[in-house]
């Protein structure tokens, strides 16, 4: 049956709601030869995986161990430094990585932050000037959360631009981008120079300690286990990546989301209060992470099939956010949606560290942007969806806008 559903097609990749729904009907969990491996689509199944210890997020070691002929040694970098990521750590790695950070990331310490991102965003709308046509992407969705990263890690304003592009070129490989033939040089040789750059980072926070989150790992944080160098510069890595991507996907999606439905833009325009609402929808209907992947570690039933020991499973958030038993009115966007128990964000004990933080700067976002412009409309044809299997983004987002103070 899982032959039926190729998931690298390419209107596949444009509109995967419609394919999405046939496997829920006819094949919920199911092999798919396309990606070689077991993929879920319904909301409870998938929710199954992501909080089944059974499944692990330990993938780096056996893909490095499976790589082969004269990619071996770049992969093999790859690997080690991503490997130490919590988010590809299972316990008891895990949870001494999440405690030592996971206290910067409270409530107190978010809404402290937010009269700083709120500058940021009006500082990066400020230096577009007048200008009545933007990239939303290019233009606002990656400066802002690329420098709100930088200032909570300690990192110069100045190289915040070199911070964008090792995320976009490690993007390469972490997401799985499938029409990058030099996905591994590029991945590879970002990661090289991130790494490089972060011991500096790391060397001088040792000898000049900040208020920042380089500085608390280094102390250990609430419980006191300062991490080392080399778990400090892949913790970074991944603060860059995920804190990076995945707002900037969230900034873009949600605004298209809102040009494909002017009810709810129109709706949004009249009353602000509803940008927390809103956010949460646009996580939901369009979320940032498409597919989170997991390994059996033993031999478990789901759905019906008989997933084999070392199995790749491919969670499909994307499709389960879409799953009419859970959500009602699924296909429809609604920013007034109530109890929205989407799970863009995962869910158990690797619910994703940073959502307060993504969360803050999306409705950040679009309080600035609802506030600096009106009369948002597409520039151009509809824009592509990137080619990658793990996040769900857009190549760019060409838009017309009017200055909400011109005559």
């Amino acid at each position: 049956m899982g032959e039926a559903f190729d998931l690298l097609a390419p209107g596949v990749i444009q509109d995967p709601q419609p394919t999405f729904a046939k496997m829920r009907r006819d094949a919920p969990v199911h092999w798919n030869e396309s990606v070689k491996g077991w993929f879920v689509t319904r909301y409870f199944d998938v929710r199954t995986v992501m909080r089944d210890r059974r499944f692990s997020v330990e993938k780096m070691s056996p893909f490095a161990d499976q790589a082969t002929g004269s990619k071996q040694q770049q992969i093999a970098f790859l690997t080690e430094i991503l490997g130490g990521w919590m988010v590809f750590k299972d316990p008891p790695a895990h949870t001494r990585l999440r405690q030592v950070l996971q206290g910067a990331f409270m409530p107190k310490p978010m809404a402290a932050l937010r009269p700083q991102v709120e500058a940021i965003a009006a500082e990066i709308l400020d230096g577009l000037g007048d200008r009545t046509e933007i990239d939303l992407l290019s233009d606002f969705a990656v400066p802002l959360p690329a420098t709100v990263i930088g200032d909570l890690c300690g990192v110069p304003r100045d190289k915040v631009g070199n911070l964008r592009s090792w995320s976009d070129d490690i993007a390469k490989f972490v997401l799985q981008g499938r029409s990058t033939p030099d996905k591994y040089d590029r991945s590879h040789a970002a990661l090289a120079e991130c790494v490089t750059f972060y011991r500096d980072l790391v060397a001088d926070h040792r000898a000049n300690p900040r208020d920042n989150l380089t500085s608390l790992m280094i102390e250990g944080g609430e419980i006191g286990k300062p991490l080392d160098d080399d778990e400090i510069v892949s913790t970074l890595v991944l603060i860059l990546f995920a804190g990076h991507e995945t707002t900037t996907n969230l900034i873009t999606s949600g605004m298209f989301t809102l040009l494909q439905n002017p009810d709810q833009l129109a709706l949004l325009e009249g009353d602000r209060l509803l940008v927390p609402s809103a956010v949460e929808e646009f996580l939901r209907a369009e979320g940032p992470i498409a597919t989170i992947v997991r390994l059996a570690l033993e031999d478990v039933e789901i759905g019906g099939q008989n997933i084999k020991k070392g199995d790749r499973v491919f969670a499909a958030i994307d499709s389960a956010a879409h799953d009419p038993d859970v959500f009602q009115n699924a296909d429809s966007v609604d920013i007034t949606r109530r109890r929205n128990r989407h799970m863009a964000f995962g869910k158990g004990i690797h619910l994703c560290l940073g959502a307060p933080l993504a969360r803050l700067e999306g409705q950040v976002a679009f309080e600035a942007l609802l506030d600096r412009y009106t009369d948002f409309q597409l520039r151009g044809p509809v824009p592509f969806w990137r080619d990658e299997l793990i996040a769900r983004g857009l190549r760019n987002l060409p838009l017309t806008v009017r200055q909400r103070n011109a005559t």
